[in-house]
């Protein structure tokens, strides 16, 4: 059989006190713990702020767009190479872009960038051309634009 407590004062076996002891301990303890939650946050972000370092997340997120800036590099020295020697092996001059370049596909070279945006080609000359790449912001004609010159 189960035993049942009531909370009735008049009943052996109640406590009223003992119940109120144990909500006010839990309360307690949930305003407690956000109370520690703020004042780690607060730490974390006044040191940060003092030493003037990234937080690991930003110095990650800093890496990784180095990485597609070199990537970006990679693939223009790529595309450059091929299309110098396409031009020395059939004589010809730079293509007008890179649809009309019949080694653009062959090649297996990569066309993007390393933020996926494709790579702005333009002829300079008959014998010159320029790479460009929009940069970080996709947007060509900005401050971050990768631009190779052959």
């Amino acid at each position: 059989m189960v035993e049942q407590r009531t909370l009735n004062p008049r009943v052996e076996g109640s406590s009223p006190s003992r119940v109120n002891f144990c909500l006010e301990v839990e309360v307690k303890g949930k305003g407690a713990l956000a109370i520690l939650l703020l004042v780690i946050v607060i730490i974390y972000f006044a040191y940060f702020l003092r030493t003037g370092k990234k937080a690991p997340v930003e110095e990650e997120i800093s890496r990784f767009n180095q990485t597609r800036a070199e990537l970006t590099t990679v693939n223009l020295e790529s595309l450059s190479r091929a299309i110098i020697e396409w031009m020395a092996e059939s004589g010809r001059e730079a293509p007008e872009s890179l649809k009309e370049w019949p080694g653009a596909r062959s090649a297996g070279l990569s066309l993007t960038d390393g933020w996926g945006h494709e790579i702005r080609y333009e002829k300079v000359s008959d014998s010159s051309f320029r790479l460009r790449s929009a940069g970080s912001d996709g947007r060509f004609e900005t401050g971050d634009d990768i631009i190779k010159e052959y």
